[in-house]
């Protein structure tokens, strides 16, 4: 499924959770990996490009360790601002998947990763693995997987990787959020109506509909099940270079606590 996967590595303690996922996502066919760092133009306290050997040199010693038959391992050094060179790199190597971190052990560490990855979930033109770093956590598990739709055409690009992906976990959930009260009776029926219209398409799917704001209702329900990975639907890139995340799917990337895959929406 991911034939090749990028993953962007900044040396922080995500590294161990980044490699623990890579090993797991492997199985459904990797082929291909590119370890990528940037060296940051934002912060005054970034390497300087004289220190590009020193980082190629530690990317490399990262690959001898990923290396094995199956597998082809490159890695890279870029400079500029590291969401958006992140993405472009994605989109020029027609990787199938970039993996990053998108939370830190610190504060200043959990403003570095938080601010680059969501300006990559922004930027992206490719689907994009967000694995939440905190301490004590480790990788997990392909047990269920929780698709956030609203029936737009941002979701459905979203709605057909959860399709895929479906097969890999023990349980998959469609969950939309419609308000529930008294005169939403339309709301509630069409969000019913796309939600079984996909699992007629998706094999096991389960689904429900979520009362209240989907901001806080989508991560508050994949907290209560335990959800090991959240799919969520962005917006693409317009004619006028307008990136947009969206405030849910941004807010659900930023809030939920398992990893998260942002999957940019279809051409239309």
């Amino acid at each position: 499924m991911f034939k090749h996967i990028l993953i962007a590595v900044d040396f922080s303690p995500a590294w161990p959770l980044l490699r623990q996922r890579l090993e797991k996502l492997t199985a459904w066919g990797t082929k291909r990996v590119t370890l990528m760092y940037v060296l940051s133009t934002r912060y005054p306290a970034s390497p300087q490009e004289t220190h590009r050997t020193h980082y190629e040199a530690k990317l490399a010693d990262l690959a001898s360790e990923l290396a094995t038959s199956a597998l082809s391992i490159e890695s890279q050094v870029r400079s500029g601002e590291p969401g958006a060179v992140i993405a472009e790199a994605a989109q020029e190597l027609n990787a199938d998947l970039v993996l990053m971190g998108c939370r830190g052990y610190s504060r200043w560490h959990e403003f570095f990763l938080g601010s680059t990855a969501l300006d990559a979930a922004r930027l992206t033109q490719r689907p994009l693995w967000l694995e939440p770093v905190t301490e004590n956590q480790g990788s997990r598990d392909f047990r269920l997987m929780i698709l956030a739709t609203d029936g737009s055409q941002a979701v459905t690009g979203a709605e057909e990787m959860a399709g895929k992906l479906a097969a890999h976990f023990q349980r998959s959930l469609a969950v939309a959020a419609a308000c529930a009260s008294e005169g939403c009776d339309r709301e509630i029926e069409d969000a019913q109506r796309h939600l079984n219209t996909l699992a007629e398409q998706i094999e096991g799917l389960e689904t429900r509909i979520l009362d209240g704001n989907p901001r806080n209702v989508i991560t508050a329900e994949a907290d209560r099940e335990a959800a090991d990975l959240v799919v969520i639907g962005k917006r693409g890139r317009n004619r006028i270079h307008e990136f947009l995340l969206g405030s849910t799917a941004e807010n659900i990337a930023r809030d939920a606590h398992c990893p998260v895959l942002v999957v940019p929406s279809k051409p239309e």
